[in-house]
Protein backbone atom coordinates (compact mmCIF):
# COMPACT_ATOMS: atom_id res chain seq x y z
CA UNK A 1 0.00 0.00 0.00
CA UNK A 2 2.59 2.22 0.81
CA UNK A 3 4.29 1.88 -3.22
CA UNK A 4 1.25 2.47 -4.39
CA UNK A 5 0.69 6.05 -2.49
CA UNK A 6 4.52 6.83 -3.51
CA UNK A 7 4.09 6.43 -7.24
CA UNK A 8 0.60 7.99 -6.91
CA UNK A 9 2.51 11.34 -5.43
CA UNK A 10 5.65 10.89 -7.78
CA UNK A 11 2.91 11.16 -10.97
CA UNK A 12 1.25 14.00 -9.11
CA UNK A 13 4.92 16.20 -8.89
CA UNK A 14 5.19 15.53 -12.62
CA UNK A 15 1.86 16.50 -13.73
CA UNK A 16 2.17 19.61 -11.93
CA UNK A 17 5.59 20.85 -13.04
CA UNK A 18 4.59 20.25 -16.14
CA UNK A 19 1.30 22.47 -16.08
CA UNK A 20 3.32 25.16 -14.45
CA UNK A 21 6.52 24.96 -17.13
CA UNK A 22 6.24 28.51 -19.52
CA UNK A 23 6.03 28.39 -22.77
CA UNK A 24 9.66 29.25 -24.52
CA UNK A 25 9.88 32.00 -26.52
CA UNK A 26 11.05 31.84 -30.26
CA UNK A 27 13.33 34.25 -32.09
CA UNK A 28 13.03 35.06 -35.63
CA UNK A 29 15.21 34.12 -38.23
CA UNK A 30 18.44 34.77 -38.73
CA UNK A 31 17.82 37.11 -42.07
CA UNK A 32 15.18 39.23 -40.20
CA UNK A 33 17.17 39.82 -36.88
CA UNK A 34 20.32 40.81 -38.39
CA UNK A 35 19.26 42.88 -41.54
CA UNK A 36 21.89 44.37 -43.52
CA UNK A 37 20.89 48.21 -43.99
CA UNK A 38 21.66 49.79 -47.45
CA UNK A 39 22.10 53.71 -47.13
CA UNK A 40 23.36 56.80 -49.69
CA UNK A 41 26.79 57.54 -49.18
CA UNK A 42 28.80 60.31 -50.57
CA UNK A 43 32.08 59.74 -52.63
CA UNK A 44 34.56 62.67 -52.97
CA UNK A 45 37.97 63.65 -54.03
CA UNK A 46 39.86 66.78 -53.97
CA UNK A 47 42.39 68.29 -56.29
CA UNK A 48 44.29 71.00 -54.70
CA UNK A 49 45.87 73.14 -57.43
CA UNK A 50 48.12 76.20 -57.94
CA UNK A 51 47.12 79.32 -59.10
CA UNK A 52 49.86 78.80 -62.28
CA UNK A 53 48.20 75.63 -62.91
CA UNK A 54 47.76 71.95 -62.09
CA UNK A 55 50.73 69.51 -61.33
CA UNK A 56 49.62 66.25 -60.72
CA UNK A 57 52.15 63.12 -60.19
CA UNK A 58 51.10 59.85 -62.17
CA UNK A 59 50.11 58.60 -58.62
CA UNK A 60 47.79 61.39 -58.61
CA UNK A 61 46.05 60.80 -62.04
CA UNK A 62 46.01 56.85 -60.83
CA UNK A 63 43.83 57.94 -58.02
CA UNK A 64 41.57 59.91 -60.25
CA UNK A 65 41.11 57.40 -62.54
CA UNK A 66 40.04 55.56 -59.83
CA UNK A 67 37.68 57.26 -58.32
CA UNK A 68 36.18 57.40 -61.75
CA UNK A 69 36.09 53.79 -62.02
CA UNK A 70 34.54 54.02 -58.63
CA UNK A 71 31.64 56.33 -60.29
CA UNK A 72 31.22 53.89 -63.36
CA UNK A 73 31.00 51.01 -61.38
CA UNK A 74 28.46 52.22 -59.00
CA UNK A 75 27.64 55.77 -59.33
CA UNK A 76 24.20 56.97 -58.65
CA UNK A 77 23.33 60.24 -60.57
CA UNK A 78 25.70 63.28 -61.85
CA UNK A 79 29.58 63.49 -61.46
CA UNK A 80 29.73 66.59 -59.47
CA UNK A 81 32.32 69.46 -59.51
CA UNK A 82 32.52 71.71 -57.32
CA UNK A 83 35.55 74.72 -57.70
CA UNK A 84 36.50 77.70 -55.23
CA UNK A 85 34.81 80.88 -55.46
CA UNK A 86 38.41 82.42 -54.71
CA UNK A 87 39.96 80.50 -57.39
CA UNK A 88 37.28 79.91 -60.13
CA UNK A 89 38.66 81.37 -62.92
CA UNK A 90 42.32 80.16 -62.01
CA UNK A 91 44.31 78.40 -64.10
CA UNK A 92 44.68 75.39 -62.14
CA UNK A 93 40.73 75.11 -61.25
CA UNK A 94 40.04 74.98 -65.10
CA UNK A 95 43.04 72.45 -66.08
CA UNK A 96 41.61 70.45 -62.97
CA UNK A 97 38.11 70.24 -64.78
CA UNK A 98 39.95 69.78 -67.85
CA UNK A 99 41.73 66.41 -66.51
CA UNK A 100 38.45 64.84 -65.81
CA UNK A 101 36.38 65.30 -68.40
CA UNK A 102 39.65 64.01 -70.26
CA UNK A 103 39.89 60.78 -67.95
CA UNK A 104 35.81 60.75 -68.20
CA UNK A 105 36.30 60.38 -72.05
CA UNK A 106 39.04 57.69 -71.88
CA UNK A 107 37.06 55.45 -69.76
CA UNK A 108 33.83 56.01 -71.85
CA UNK A 109 32.06 57.99 -69.51
CA UNK A 110 29.32 60.71 -70.67
CA UNK A 111 30.51 63.84 -70.60
CA UNK A 112 27.16 65.49 -69.82
CA UNK A 113 27.06 63.91 -66.71
CA UNK A 114 29.16 66.35 -65.17
CA UNK A 115 27.44 69.40 -63.49
CA UNK A 116 29.84 72.05 -62.15
CA UNK A 117 29.20 74.46 -59.25
CA UNK A 118 31.17 76.59 -56.73
CA UNK A 119 31.88 76.54 -52.86
CA UNK A 120 32.37 79.68 -50.71
CA UNK A 121 36.09 80.38 -50.14
CA UNK A 122 38.71 82.85 -48.91
CA UNK A 123 41.42 84.55 -51.16
CA UNK A 124 44.37 82.87 -50.19
CA UNK A 125 43.29 79.53 -48.12
CA UNK A 126 44.77 76.32 -49.90
CA UNK A 127 41.07 75.00 -51.46
CA UNK A 128 40.51 72.34 -53.67
CA UNK A 129 38.65 71.38 -56.61
CA UNK A 130 36.41 69.02 -55.04
CA UNK A 131 35.11 65.87 -57.05
CA UNK A 132 32.26 63.82 -55.93
CA UNK A 133 29.58 61.57 -56.73
CA UNK A 134 26.37 59.88 -55.15
CA UNK A 135 26.66 55.91 -54.17
CA UNK A 136 24.89 52.89 -52.14
CA UNK A 137 26.25 51.60 -49.26
CA UNK A 138 25.77 47.87 -47.13
CA UNK A 139 25.55 48.99 -43.49
CA UNK A 140 26.51 46.11 -41.50
CA UNK A 141 25.27 45.45 -37.90
CA UNK A 142 26.98 46.05 -35.03
CA UNK A 143 27.85 43.01 -33.70
CA UNK A 144 30.45 44.28 -30.61
CA UNK A 145 27.43 43.40 -27.99
CA UNK A 146 26.46 39.99 -28.05
CA UNK A 147 23.74 38.31 -26.32
CA UNK A 148 24.19 35.57 -23.53
CA UNK A 149 26.13 32.23 -25.67
CA UNK A 150 24.76 29.83 -22.75
CA UNK A 151 21.28 30.93 -23.15
CA UNK A 152 20.25 27.68 -24.73
CA UNK A 153 17.99 26.05 -22.47
CA UNK A 154 14.97 26.18 -24.83
CA UNK A 155 16.82 24.93 -27.66
CA UNK A 156 16.84 28.22 -28.77
CA UNK A 157 20.21 30.53 -30.31
CA UNK A 158 21.17 33.96 -28.33
CA UNK A 159 19.37 36.54 -29.66
CA UNK A 160 22.39 37.87 -31.86
CA UNK A 161 23.21 34.27 -33.05
CA UNK A 162 24.37 35.24 -36.99
CA UNK A 163 25.25 38.85 -36.66
CA UNK A 164 29.23 38.33 -37.99
CA UNK A 165 27.90 35.90 -41.25
CA UNK A 166 25.41 39.06 -41.96
CA UNK A 167 28.07 41.58 -41.34
CA UNK A 168 30.82 39.53 -43.67
CA UNK A 169 28.48 39.34 -45.74
CA UNK A 170 27.19 43.31 -45.87
CA UNK A 171 31.71 43.58 -46.03
CA UNK A 172 31.81 41.35 -49.54
CA UNK A 173 28.81 42.48 -51.75
CA UNK A 174 29.70 44.76 -54.34
CA UNK A 175 26.67 46.84 -55.34
CA UNK A 176 23.78 47.12 -52.43
CA UNK A 177 21.51 47.42 -55.21
CA UNK A 178 20.97 43.95 -55.10
CA UNK A 179 19.39 44.03 -51.87
CA UNK A 180 16.85 45.94 -53.42
CA UNK A 181 15.74 44.79 -56.43
CA UNK A 182 17.43 42.20 -58.70
CA UNK A 183 19.34 42.55 -62.12
CA UNK A 184 17.11 42.84 -64.84
CA UNK A 185 16.91 39.80 -67.79
CA UNK A 186 19.04 40.11 -70.72
CA UNK A 187 17.92 39.60 -74.21
CA UNK A 188 16.58 36.28 -74.84
CA UNK A 189 18.70 34.12 -77.72
CA UNK A 190 15.64 34.24 -80.59
CA UNK A 191 17.67 31.68 -82.89
CA UNK A 192 17.73 29.36 -80.32
CA UNK A 193 14.13 29.61 -78.93
CA UNK A 194 13.15 29.32 -82.80
CA UNK A 195 15.26 25.72 -82.96
CA UNK A 196 13.75 24.64 -79.43
CA UNK A 197 10.00 25.51 -80.75
CA UNK A 198 10.33 23.71 -83.99
CA UNK A 199 11.44 20.87 -82.26
CA UNK A 200 8.75 20.98 -79.62
CA UNK A 201 6.56 21.29 -83.21
CA UNK A 202 7.75 17.93 -84.17
CA UNK A 203 7.77 15.94 -81.46
CA UNK A 204 11.35 15.81 -81.08
CA UNK A 205 13.44 15.84 -77.77
CA UNK A 206 14.28 19.55 -77.09
CA UNK A 207 16.53 18.83 -75.00
CA UNK A 208 20.90 18.96 -75.71
CA UNK A 209 22.38 15.56 -76.33
CA UNK A 210 24.63 14.75 -73.82
CA UNK A 211 28.14 13.52 -73.92
CA UNK A 212 28.26 9.92 -72.56
CA UNK A 213 31.93 11.01 -70.79
CA UNK A 214 29.98 13.57 -68.80
CA UNK A 215 27.91 10.81 -66.81
CA UNK A 216 29.02 9.93 -63.47
CA UNK A 217 29.44 6.37 -62.36
CA UNK A 218 30.19 3.67 -59.99
CA UNK A 219 33.28 2.33 -61.12
CA UNK A 220 33.61 -1.98 -60.05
Amino acid sequence: MKKITLTACLLTTVITLTACAAPSRTLKPTHLRNTIQVAESIERLELYTRPNGLELSARDKLAVSQFLDGYARSGDGPLYINRPASAVSGLGTQQAESVIRGLMAQGGLNPAAVQTGQYNSQAGDPVPVVVSYRTLRAIPQDCRTLGNLTDTFSNQPHSNFGCFQSANLAAMITDPRQLLEPYTSGQPNAQRRQVIYDRYIEGVVTAAAVNPDQRVGEQN
